[in-house]
Parts: C-alpha cells; sequence; structure tokens
C-alpha cells in the first residue's frame, strides 16, 4: 500500500504548525537557565508524530480545535519531557538534530528542564474543557506507564533472561501508552462510548508496540542524521530490544559467542558487525515481521470505531508502515 499523498501533505501541514506554536511558545525570558533549555528543547526537528495522531483522531471525531491543540501540545510536552530525562539515564549526545540538553548545559540543567516541561503539560491538559476529570486522570495515569516502561528499560538492562512478553509488557507502557491516549482523549472530547474509547486505546498499545520494535531496528540499521538523534546507546547500555532478544531465541549459541567477540570494539564497527549478524540470521526480517503483526492487530482494533472515523487512522498506520526514520 503506497502512501496517500494528500495525507502526506496533511501531516507535513500538522508538524508544520505544531513546529510554529513550540517554537514561539510563550515561556518567560529569565531565569536564563530555565527557560533558555525549555526553548532549545522546542527548537529541536521532533517528528512530533504524537500530536499529529491526536489532531487526526479529532478531526475525525469533530472536536472543538481548542481542546483539541491543548490535548495535541499537552501529549508533545509530555513526550519531550521523558526524552529529556531518558537522555539523562542512556547519556544520549544528540536528540532532535541537535546536542541533548545534558550535554549542551549539564545534567542539573536537563533534571530541572524536565520538571518545567511536565509541569507545562499539566498546565495545558487542565485547560480542556469537555471530560475534563477524566481526560486529566487518563493523562496521568498514562504519564506513570510511561515512567514504569522506563523503569522495566532500565532494570533490565545487561538482562540476559528477559522474554519476549516481558519485553513486549515493557513497551506498551514505554510507547504504547503515549500513543493509545493520542486516540483515546479525542474519543473523550466527542464523548464516544467506552467501546470505542477502549478500542482506540488498544489501536495505540498495539501501533505503539510496532513503533517501538522500528526503533529498535533503526537503532542499528538507519544512521544520526537520518534518526537526529545518537545511536548506539541502546549497545552500550546493554538494553534489550526486539533484535537482541530475538537473537537469542532463534540461534542462542551464536549470538553468545558473538556478544564476546564484540565488545571491546568501537560503537561504530559494533553497529556494522550487528548489521551483518542480523542479516546472516533473518533476525531483521522476525524483527520486521513482529512490527508489521502489531500494525495489523490495530488495524483490526478498528474495526470496532464507526466506519467513518476509520480512514486518517488507517492511513496514520501505514504511513508507520513505511517510515524510515
Amino acid at each position: 500500500m503506497t502512501i496517500d499523498k494528500n495525507f502526506l501533505s496533511n501531516i507535513k501541514k500538522i508538524q508544520k504548525n505544531i513546529d510554529k506554536i513550540l517554537i514561539s511558545y510563550p515561556f518567560p525570558d529569565r531565569p536564563k537557565y530555565l527557560y533558555d533549555p525549555l526553548k532549545y528543547v522546542f527548537n529541536g526537528k521532533g517528528k512530533r508524530l504524537r500530536p499529529v495522531l491526536l489532531i487526526l483522531t479529532g478531526n475525525a471525531f469533530g472536536v472543538e480545535d481548542r481542546d483539541l491543540k491543548n490535548a495535541a501540545l499537552a501529549v508533545e510536552l509530555l513526550h519531550n519531557f521523558t526524552l529529556v530525562h531518558d537522555d539523562i539515564m542512556d547519556n544520549d549526545q544528540m536528540r532532535h538534530g541537535q546536542l541533548t540538553v545534558q550535554k549542551k548545559w549539564d545534567t542539573s540543567t536537563s533534571i530541572l528542564a524536565g520538571d518545567a516541561i511536565f509541569v507545562e503539560a499539566q498546565r495545558l491538559i487542565g485547560k480542556i474543557n469537555t471530560n475534563s476529570q477524566i481526560i486529566f486522570k487518563r493523562f496521568n495515569d498514562v504519564a506513570l506507564d510511561v515512567c514504569v516502561g522506563q523503569a522495566y528499560d532500565k532494570e533490565n538492562e545487561g538482562n540476559d533472561e528477559i522474554t519476549l512478553d516481558e519485553y513486549l509488557h515493557m513497551i506498551q507502557n514505554k510507547t504504547g501508552a503515549l500513543i493509545g491516549l493520542c486516540v483515546e482523549i479525542p474519543a473523550l472530547l466527542s464523548s464516544q462510548d467506552s467501546k470505542v474509547c477502549e478500542q482506540l486505546r488498544e489501536f495505540g498499545y498495539n501501533i505503539g508496540k510496532a513503533f517501538q520494535i522500528q526503533d529498535d531496528i533503526l537503532e542499528i540499521f538507519s544512521d544520526t542524521k537520518s534518526m537526529g538523534k545518537s545511536l548506539g546507546s541502546d549497545i552500550l547500555s546493554k538494553k534489550q530490544t526486539a533484535l537482541t532478544i530475538t537473537a537469542r531465541k532463534i540461534v542462542p549459541k551464536e549470538w553468545s559467542k558473538f556478544c564476546c567477540l564484540i565488545e571491546d570494539y568501537p560503537i561504530e564497527k559494533m553497529i556494522n558487525m550487528l548489521r551483518s549478524f542480523y542479516d546472516q540470521h533473518n533476525i531483521y526480517s522476525e524483527a520486521k515481521s513482529l512490527s508489521d503483526k502489531y500494525l495489523q492487530d490495530g488495524l483490526d482494533n478498528l474495526l470496532f470505531v464507526p466506519e467513518s472515523n476509520r480512514e486518517e487512522l488507517k492511513l496514520f498506520t501505514n504511513y508507520l508502515k513505511n517510515r524510515e526514520y
């Protein structure tokens, strides 16, 4: 299935509008210690996929513009809060095509910037007027879900016994929960029944898992320029990914020997060797198939959503399937 050109144009228009709002966001000028890093974060070249998905879903359900805008900005700020703090924990050097906050300034500045972004996200979600109490609760439920997912991710670094099911549970929290919120909020704003809200949340969980598996693949098979962030931190942190778990399952002896072989190489050499290993043993294709499975599961969730509200979400799913960064 090819990507619809009109749909691509619409996505770019939404991304451009979100970027414009974030770049001109009315943060104060002082104290510079706090607000210079915040302005810097939102000058980065993010994909803005979460607010794009929320706005597309809101348009499909006929949601009022002001609530939709505040919700879209709130989820993007929540996402960026997690990125700023994740970059500290993973010691990443690049994010959204520029140095991470902790690399440009320091860890203390980065912690404070992340905290302030989270508070601003709360202020935005608090401006919503329709079904505000349940939306505020779901927003914070998901914020905690993301923290739980990150905790499992850190806890399992170097754990060669983590199963695929445990990995999937982790990424459902870390990535899927926030993407699920992006389709659930518009359903709540348009007062859809609980069944529709539930299926949209499951849709988000499924495409979120697919998205994270894609990120695992792109961490090895893309490059820093395309991704706009540093690659290799997952390897250095010994994170468990869809690729490493699949390799350990399919070719355990070969994988064990390979890990011992590459551990002292520079990161660029390690990545090249991993590419060859994953291709040679069909690990790449297995992980890609797993990602495609969850995209299809997401499409199946849409069968429970009114037909008139499905098309944009189907197009978005296809857009994710074909992404290269």
